[in-house]
């Protein structure tokens, strides 16, 4: 195995946020008399605008920081005594942050100030005060999208430069979500192990061949995704080196890393290009070849954001079709469960309640069906691509 080189992204990338301005993030109004920290927040929008990513240490206090890689341990432990996940995953689960086992992940998806800075700062998803002084009512929202405890070590299998595909994003190519990278363990980047990112690929003039190339949602039609388009595109996320030898080289030649503490948090544009990275020989050595490097990614979405048209293996669309194309707000509103848990506005504590009860239901009574329903639908599209091989 050849030695990883790496190039280390700029302290500029970083901030660092204190318990008082982690405070603040949380008030009822983002204002505050710290002209440090409002140059700070102005410093990371722009930041995440024009670099397609933001690295941002302290949103976490100790004791959440502390429990999150707890539960981690507990989940990464409990998937070693299972199969391997098609040897790309140490371990794998999606949606923890249904888990009514670890509600530590729901905390941090939900409650923490990871979606505050997301709605305040990055998205701008905030009430805004008019001329007059009165306040204009913003009805956006912020939901939770998707989120995926892993766990990655030795693994002989890591996906190459990607935007993730409608699996992991099933929103349509006309919205522009935030996804977060949160580390749980130490990961050090001369060892490698943790995740590269292509600053200002979410604007490069090459990102359409790139979408192209893997089969990105943009390249999809519109009007809806047929059974064929899905099949034609289902597991070339991950394989640009070889489908685009060019692109991959131009995506790699500007590859950055970070140093990874547990807590701190990537922000990356929905379409900035990312890999894993595999762990090097010296990494095998640091980590006495028994790594399980664990991290926790979130996605989120404007509640305005639609479903992908089509055929698709969202849960939402598994269970009822007629949710296909629909904004993330009506699918929660119309089917009367949070598909997609609200982050922003905060909800009081009574809506948070609800929301909770209801993720729990989902969690323990739709998503296995939907899971059933996921499984018969990939059986049958791989039965028709079979039959016309």
């Amino acid at each position: 195995m050849q030695k990883m080189t790496t190039s280390l992204a700029k302290s500029k990338h970083i901030f660092n946020i204190t318990a008082e301005q982690r405070a603040a993030l949380h008030s009822p109004q983002l204002c505050c008399d710290d002209v440090e920290f409002n140059e700070i927040l102005k410093s990371i929008k722009q930041t995440y605008k024009t670099e397609g990513f933001v690295f941002i240490r302290g949103l976490l206090d100790d004791d959440t920081k502390e429990r999150l890689v707890a539960a981690g341990h507990e989940l990464q432990s409990a998937d070693t005594r299972r199969p391997p996940i098609g040897n790309q995953f140490n371990a794998l689960e999606f949606g923890s942050a249904f888990n009514s086992e670890k509600v530590i992940f729901r905390e941090v998806a939900l409650d923490s100030a990871i979606p505050a800075i997301i709605a305040r700062v990055l998205l701008d998803i905030e009430e805004k005060d008019d001329e007059d002084g009165d306040e204009k009512k913003n009805d956006t929202t912020l939901r939770l999208l998707k989120d995926a405890f892993m766990a990655k070590g030795k693994e002989e299998l890591h996906c190459g430069w990607h935007v993730d595909d409608n699996l992991f994003w099933p929103t349509d190519s006309s919205s522009s979500g935030v996804n977060v990278w949160l580390s749980l363990d130490r990961i050090p980047a001369e060892y490698g192990g943790g995740m590269a990112f292509s600053p200002r690929s979410h604007t490069a003039e090459w990102r359409r061949d790139a979408y192209a190339s893997i089969g990105s949602t943009p390249t999809l039609p519109p009007e809806g995704v047929s059974p064929a388009q899905l099949c034609k595109t289902f597991g070339q996320t991950c394989n640009m080196a070889s489908l685009n030898e060019e692109i991959n080289a131009k995506i790699e030649s500007t590859k950055l890393v970070f140093n990874y503490r547990p807590g701190d948090c990537l922000f990356c544009h929905r379409w900035l290009f990312h890999r894993s990275t595999i762990i090097n020989e010296d990494g095998m050595k640091h980590y006495d070849d028994n790594s399980a490097l664990k991290r926790y990614t979130i996605r989120y979405e404007r509640g305005s954001a639609k479903l992908i048209q089509g055929v698709n293996l969202e849960p939402s669309v598994l269970i009822d079709p007629q949710n296909s194309g629909k904004s993330l707000d009506e699918v929660c509103e119309i089917n009367n469960k949070p598909f997609y848990p609200r982050c922003w506005p905060p909800l009081q504590v009574e809506e948070k309640e609800v929301q909770s009860l209801g993720m729990d239901v989902l969690s323990q009574e739709i998503f296995p069906l939907a899971q059933k329903k996921k499984i018969e639908t990939i059986q049958g599209l791989m039965a028709a691509g079979a039959g016309k091989a």
